[in-house]
């Protein structure tokens, strides 16, 4: 009697259990985990940087093996660019599989970015700029830059509105306040407060965020040139029109993929990002740290991050060429290998002749050299065969930093050199930023026409329509000639 009790006390227990507790519990662990699952399991991890306010941006959780971020709702949301995620500690070989970070709303996300149409969107992006995305799950498939309600700098503000110079934005207690810090290895996003005086970037009005950052004072070029105009006049004004403001980038203007030509580099006129650049740095400013690539602006991983910021010595004569030959933004571009640029411009597009027999009272203004590991463009012969000359190039500052970039510098044997002065004299004058900064470089001659590569030599314009006209008799004329005409100021 005892044991039929026990039994069916038993028995009891082993209904009640049964019904009680969820049946996979009993299954082994992970081994049936579906897809979607594992998918989840290896979603990106958001971190907290600030209270976040808006709804249509994915929310803060914690991470652990059975939780993933909350997607937004909305499809388009509004992100600040913050740069590739392990940033060059990952080789360009990854590059498809790339993390890129942005700060939604105050917190920091990574997603990877669609590599259709050959990097499109890669070649958008810029740290520290805002843009809209348009998400498919965990990728971003479409971006532009963000539209804001206004920009300027803070007059005067309280709680309840901000005054700029032409008009007044609306506070209320929901507003987003951030300072955007761009920085070599990524842009820093971090809560603010206002303060007189602050350049901004204000969505919508009432103001949902503000953002605080550096923007360039408006900068006209001494002399710039006229899109689609084919002269030798022309060509040396379009590559007067990044002088003094462009910063030396290694990759510059290249695209981010490292294989041709960037959008700034095929497009009229001078990308405002590259002002802006040029205005938030100073003499200290360098185009490498072999000491810490992770806060370097060189691409030591193969990908061109700040292909945006700046100009090396082929994206510069890339961008004077499209600007020199189009009237439209987005056709075929023209950066490549310094040293084959020569070779290309003559033998591919036949826009002249390539030649290795030089001597230096030979160069004609809008010559193009094309050495091992650089190439730069003539402006003009001196009387005393030194040549005024165009290029980028990382010269020293006068702190001793490698900065540099687009600049009129001099070939001549020593400072009493002609080149050298009229170099010096005009960029004192007209790029005086530039001149706080860097010293008007010189060069021997010899150093800057080796020709170690079969492909190297000077490339001269075929002088008809194939080439470039020449109406204005630049051909004839002195550096010193030139150089009046083109500022309409001849040195005494």
């Amino acid at each position: 009697m005892n044991r039929t009790k026990r039994l069916i006390s038993l028995l009891v227990v082993i209904i009640l259990v049964w019904l009680i507790v969820p049946s996979d519990m009993f299954q082994p662990a992970d081994h049936n985990m579906t897809e979607e699952v594992a998918v989840q399991k290896a979603s990106p991890v958001i971190t907290s940087i600030a209270p976040h306010k808006q709804e249509s941006v994915p929310v803060e959780i914690e991470t652990t093996e059975s939780s993933q971020p909350e997607i937004p709702q909305d499809p388009v949301i509004r992100g600040v660019y913050l740069g590739v995620q392990g940033y060059n500690t990952i080789d360009a070989l990854y590059k498809d599989s790339f993390g890129h970070r942005f700060n939604i709303g105050g917190r920091e996300v990574v997603y990877q970015v669609s590599n259709r149409d050959d990097y499109r969107l890669h070649n958008l992006l810029a740290e520290g700029y805002v843009f809209d995305l348009t998400l498919e799950g965990e990728m971003v498939i479409e971006l532009s830059p963000s539209l804001p309600e206004a920009t300027g700098s803070i007059i005067r503000f309280d709680r309840e509105q901000i005054e700029l110079s032409d008009r007044t934005i609306a506070l209320t207690n929901e507003t987003s306040i951030y300072r955007i810090t761009p920085q070599a290895g990524g842009a820093v996003v971090t809560q603010s407060e206002l303060q007189i005086g602050d350049p901004l970037i204000v969505f919508n009005d009432p103001a949902d965020t503000v953002y605080l950052r550096f923007r360039a004072q408006p900068y006209i070029a001494p002399v710039k040139g006229q899109p689609g105009l084919r002269t030798v006049k022309n060509l040396l004004q379009t590559a007067l029109e990044p002088v003094g403001t462009t910063l030396y980038i290694y990759g510059g203007a290249w695209n981010w993929q490292d294989d041709g030509s960037s959008l700034p580099a095929r497009t009229i006129g001078l990308d405002p990002k590259m002002v802006d650049f040029f205005q938030s740095q100073n003499e200290n400013y360098s185009y490498i740290d072999q000491a810490v690539p992770t806060a370097s602006f060189f691409p030591h991983s193969r990908y061109n991050q700040y292909y945006f910021a700046g100009m090396d010595c082929s994206g510069y004569v890339g961008w004077v060429l499209y600007n020199t030959f189009n009237r439209e933004s987005g056709g075929d571009g023209y950066v490549e290998q310094a040293e084959t640029m020569a070779e290309t411009f003559s033998r591919i597009y036949d826009y002249g002749s390539r030649s290795r027999a030089i001597d230096r009272y030979q160069f004609l203004p809008g010559d193009i050299f094309s050495m091992s590991g650089h190439v730069w463009m003539c402006l003009g012969v001196c009387q005393d065969g030194s040549i005024v000359i165009l290029h980028s190039t990382p010269s020293l500052s006068y702190a001793g930093f490698a900065g540099g970039g687009v600049q009129l510098s001099a070939l001549g044997e020593n400072i009493h050199a002609e080149a050298y002065r009229l170099a010096d004299e005009y960029n004192r004058k007209y790029y005086p930023d530039w001149s706080s900064r860097y010293p008007t470089l010189l060069a021997s001659y010899d150093s800057y026409t080796e020709m170690q590569g079969p492909v190297t030599g000077k490339f001269s314009w075929h002088q008809d329509q194939t080439g470039l006209l020449d109406p204005d008799g630049y051909r004839d004329m002195s550096a010193a000639d030139i150089l009046a005409d083109l500022f309409a100021w001849p040195l005494e």
